[in-house]
C-alpha cells in the first residue's frame, strides 16, 4: 500500500463518515483542489459537528503513521471548515492547496475530520449532555509530482540473532514506493534479492529516512556499495 488510511472510532455508533479515504492531487497537471464528502451516520439522528484540519504527515522511521503532535499545514485552505450534520445530511467539503505554493517535490497531508462538542444552547444542550466520546478520521493528501524516487544507502548494523537493519533517505523529487521494491544485497554472482523486510508500510516522501530490518546470516554489516533498492519486477 501506498498510503495507509487512518481512522479512530471512539464512539460505539459512527456519528458520520468521510470519503474518500486517500486525495490524490496530480501537481505536474496543476491541480490544486480537490473535496471530500461528509454524511451524518448517528443512529439517534441526533445533530453532529465536525470539525476538519489539515496536518503536515509525519511518518516515523519505521514506517508508522503519527496520530497526535501533529503540525498544522498552512498550505491548504478548507471550506467549510466547521459544520452541523443534520440527520441523514450529506455535505461536501473543499480542500485547496494554495496558489502561490510551488510543488518542486512529492508531499503528503493528513485530513483531520473530528466530531466537536455542539454550541451548548437549546435543544444542542441535551445532546451534548449525553455525548461523552467522539470519533475521528484521518485521510491522506497526496500531491504528486510525477518524478521518480529514490532511496540512497545511509547505514547499517548488525542486530544480532541474524538480522541486520539498513537505514535509507529519500533525497529525490518523487516518493519511493517500499511495497513494490527489494533490496538487492552483495556484488556480482553473489547478490541476493530480499523481498521479505520490515518498514514496507506507506510511502517514503522526499526527505524522510526509512528503517528496513530483515535476515542476514553474516557477521559483517553491509555498506554502501552492497546496497540497492529497485523496482521488484519478480
Amino acid at each position: 500500500m501506498v498510503f495507509a488510511v487512518l481512522f479512530s472510532v471512539a464512539a460505539v455508533f459512527a456519528a458520520f463518515s468521510l470519503e474518500p479515504p486517500v486525495i490524490i492531487m496530480k501537481a505536474d497537471m496543476g491541480e490544486n483542489m480537490a473535496w471530500v464528502d461528509l454524511a451524518h451516520t448517528a443512529a439517534d439522528g441526533a445533530p453532529v459537528a465536525v470539525e476538519l484540519v489539515v496536518y503536515n504527515r509525519e511518518v516515523d522511521i519505521n514506517g508508522e503513521p503519527k496520530v497526535t503532535n501533529l503540525i498544522r499545514s498552512g498550505e491548504f485552505t478548507v471550506y467549510p471548515a466547521q459544520l452541523v450534520l443534520q440527520a441523514k445530511q450529506r455535505v461536501r467539503v473543499q480542500i485547496a492547496y494554495k496558489a502561490g505554493h510551488k510543488v518542486a517535490a512529492d508531499k503528503a497531508f493528513v485530513l483531520h475530520a473530528r466530531q466537536v462538542p455542539l454550541p451548548l444552547s437549546g435543544e444542542a444542550e441535551s445532546v451534548q449532555a449525553a455525548l461523552n466520546t467522539y470519533m475521528a478520521y484521518f485521510t491522506v493528501i497526496a500531491l504528486e509530482t510525477d518524478r521518480p524516487g529514490r532511496l540512497t544507502f545511509v547505514s547499517s548494523r548488525l542486530l544480532g540473532e541474524g538480522t541486520v537493519e539498513v537505514i535509507a533517505e529519500n533525497k529525490s523529487r518523487g516518493r519511493v514506493k517500499p511495497d513494490e521494491m527489494v533490496i538487492t544485497i552483495g556484488a556480482g554472482r553473489n547478490r541476493e534479492r530480499i523481498r521479505n523486510f520490515s518498514g514496507r508500510k506507506n510511502a517514503i516522501m522526499p526527505g524522510e529516512q526509512r528503517r528496513f530490518t530483515f535476515s542476514y546470516p553474516y557477521r559483517k554489516a553491509l555498506s554502501a556499495r552492497e546496497v540497492s533498492f529497485e523496482i521488484d519486477t519478480k
